[in-house]
């Protein structure tokens, strides 16, 4: 197996003899502590540098991690605030009218479907009085949706008092934006 040095190049050629014999006795007087050993820290052998640089890498892959895993906690956590925001400044008109479209169907089939029951269960005198008790039901269900989704929700007194002004100074126009 031929030993190698570096040229000026940064290219590795093989030793002539002469040098390798050179470089074997500066190793030899090296560890018997006639020559001081250079200031440049020798190399250290492949596994002692792969489990140095593993380790550290190891360390620095779970300190990036750690940073990430943070930055996403802390968007979590600003998001769901700006959700809760949301929420919280929602009417009570939009509340329900999402509660309706989500499950105002759902409280219709119910009904429906609790007559269909109740026409199996019951004797035929009895039909006509749960039937009407049913249609007064999804009746009075029905219009109580539609007042929670039709009912206008009032003006800012803000708004109001700047209508008056408008209407005051001859202005027809009133902002109807809400």
């Amino acid at each position: 197996m031929a030993n190698y040095k570096k040229n000026e190049n940064g290219k590795l050629e093989p030793l002539n003899p002469e040098e390798a014999l050179e470089y074997l006795e500066k190793k030899k007087r090296e560890q018997e502590g006639d020559i001081p050993a250079p200031s440049q820290a020798e190399p250290e052998d492949r596994a002692a540098k792969e489990a140095k640089l593993l380790g550290s890498t190891k360390e620095a892959i779970q300190l990036r991690k750690a940073e990430i895993n943070g930055e996403i906690k802390l968007l979590q956590s600003r998001l769901n605030g700006e959700i809760n925001t949301i929420k919280a400044s929602e009417t009570a008109k939009e509340r329900a009218g999402k509660h309706l479209a989500v499950f105002g169907a759902l409280y219709l089939c119910t009904c429906t479907i609790a007559f269909l029951f109740s026409m199996s269960v019951l004797d035929t005198d009895s039909i006509a009085v749960a039937a009407t008790l049913v249609t007064l039901v999804v009746t009075q269900l029905s219009s109580i949706l539609k007042t929670v989704v039709d009912t206008k929700e009032p003006k800012d007194p803000v708004e109001l008092m700047s209508d008056v002004a408008h209407k005051a100074m001859g202005n027809d126009k009133i902002s109807e934006e809400k």
